[in-house]
């Protein structure tokens, strides 16, 4: 099986303990000679004019790769994502997230409308330009031949690997290249084949195959030859082993983002703090974060390979499955929740003393039959959590019921106490809002028990809370459980 298919999440872990030291010299990643089209067009987009931008949410299109956006022990990762997530950040933004799936027609979803700018290593090229403006460059990359090492490479010495490798562009007459057909990749060859009369064979292949998947169809022998960008190989090859990607098949390309042709303000928002983050200290290290890998990362990945699979959310994806049957829970929601209370480590201890990946009170365990040493074993954390959840379900089914309201009165309960809850919603009755709603009204109370004109009222049994955390975790919960589902979709 294709093992970009069963493997992401290795590079993921690879890409979030990799934190590298930066190189703050000012020098731009992969640069390359002068482009034609970035000097003709990009460079003539900024004027005098000041342009004010503000909208306070940027949706972001990105397809699901590593160089753009990914899922990894339930946090997002990726260059991309780490850029827009930063310009978001700097422009009191909102980011939100939309996963196009068939990335080759992302420019046409951005045109759709379905988001404000598009970011998937897209190179900037003339066909590209017609559909949409693109921002200045983030940084160079090249297109390079990806092929497979020879078998008995360590018997063999470095001309004798040579000799069997393609180190020209025109010694790849009558090969066969395999692509897909709406990428740059393809573009560039097919100008490289009319302008050097190369007769070099197109195999195409669906949209919706990523570049890395026919990387590991190279390296697994099923084809001979596919196109990358070398920033995209760099990463794939730093745990396999048996790919050569040191064949150039263009010179620097910018690889930037794209926005409509009517978001003028918006483009020129981006190229000045475009033109802030290239080179500085945080550029370069989310750059080399993701694109310049040490070796110990490397070595980390190997060992890791055969237990991470595409997919999966945690290390406990199938134990979550089963425990998240016995409550009659969609998984990927208890899977949010866990990713809340632990970020899936089993041996963490709040300061409250919560232990392990549902964060459960030894108290709260004992009273289902299970101590505190017990706790730091995932499948007994997640049977107290789980027997927590029930009990907490058994309470507000008698009240509520509305189901999706009652999952968010258990979160929340979970979070605080069934206590501080029952305290919110006898205020909620009070001050005239229904209590059997989450969502301004026992949150808006739960937030008002932290003041004490309201943790005082003689309807309050259970004092003072500090409410804005059970409003935030269960906000972040739901948030997480959507783009969770989006990623898995």
């Amino acid at each position: 099986m294709n093992l970009i298919k069963k493997s992401i999440s290795v590079i993921l872990y690879l890409i979030m303990i990799s934190f590298i030291s930066c190189q703050d010299n000012k020098k731009k990643p992969n640069s390359g000679d002068e482009d034609t089209i970035e000097n003709s067009v990009l460079n003539n987009q900024e004027g005098n004019q000041k342009y004010l931008y503000n909208k306070d949410t940027l949706y972001a299109l990105v397809d699901n790769s590593l160089t753009s956006y990914y899922i990894y022990k339930g946090h997002p990762f990726g260059f991309e994502y780490e850029m827009l997530a930063l310009f978001a950040k700097e422009n009191n933004m909102v980011l939100k997230i939309r996963i196009i799936r068939d990335a080759a027609h992302i420019l046409d979803s951005l045109n759709a409308g379905k988001g404000d700018i598009a970011a998937a290593n897209l190179t900037i090229t003339r066909k590209r330009l017609q559909k949409a403006n693109f921002t200045k460059y983030l940084f160079r990359t090249r297109q390079i031949l990806v092929q497979q090492l020879p078998d008995h490479r360590h018997k063999m010495t470095h001309d004798q690997i040579e000799k069997q490798l393609i180190r020209d562009r025109l010694d790849l007459g009558n090969r066969t290249i395999h692509l897909r057909p709406n990428t740059s990749y393809y573009e560039q060859l097919n100008s490289f084949i009319q302008e050097t009369n190369t007769h070099v064979n197109i195999a195409t292949v669906a949209d919706s195959i990523l570049t890395e998947e026919l990387m590991e169809m190279v390296s697994s022998g099923e084809i001979d030859f596919t196109i990358s960008d070398e920033n995209r190989a760099k990463t794939y090859v730093s745990f396999i082993d048996n790919v050569d990607i040191s064949t150039p098949m263009s010179l620097g390309e910018p690889i930037g983002w794209a926005v409509n042709k009517k978001s003028d303000k918006l483009l020129h928002l981006i190229n000045a703090w475009i033109d802030k983050q290239k080179g500085s200290l945080i550029y370069n290290t989310i750059w080399n974060k993701y694109f310049n890998l040490n070796r110990a990362a490397q070595r980390l990945v190997k060992k890791e390979l055969k237990t991470y699979k595409k997919g999966k959310l945690s290390p406990y994806d199938n134990l979550i499955k089963q425990y998240a049957q016995q409550i009659d829970w969609d998984w990927i929601l208890l899977t949010a929740q866990m990713y809340q209370e632990s970020q899936f480590n089993p041996k963490i201890i709040s300061n409250r003393g919560a232990v392990g990946l549902m964060q459960v009170l030894p108290a709260t365990a004992k009273s289902f039959g299970i101590s505190k040493k017990q706790l730091f074993i995932p499948v007994d954390n997640l049977k107290a959590g789980t027997n927590q959840l029930v009990w907490l379900r058994n309470q507000w089914e008698k009240s509520i019921a509305d189901s999706v309201e009652v999952i968010r009165f258990i979160l929340g309960s979970y979070n605080v106490g069934y206590g501080h809850v029952r305290d919110a919603q006898r205020l909620a009755k009070k001050h005239g809002l229904d209590p059997n709603i989450w969502d301004e009204n026992i949150s808006k109370m739960l937030i008002k028990k932290s003041t004490s004109g309201y943790y005082n009222d003689p309807v309050v049994k259970y004092g003072y809370c500090r409410g804005t955390e059970p409003v935030h975790y269960v906000e972040t919960i739901f948030k997480n459980y959507r783009l969770y589902n989006d990623f898995l979709r």
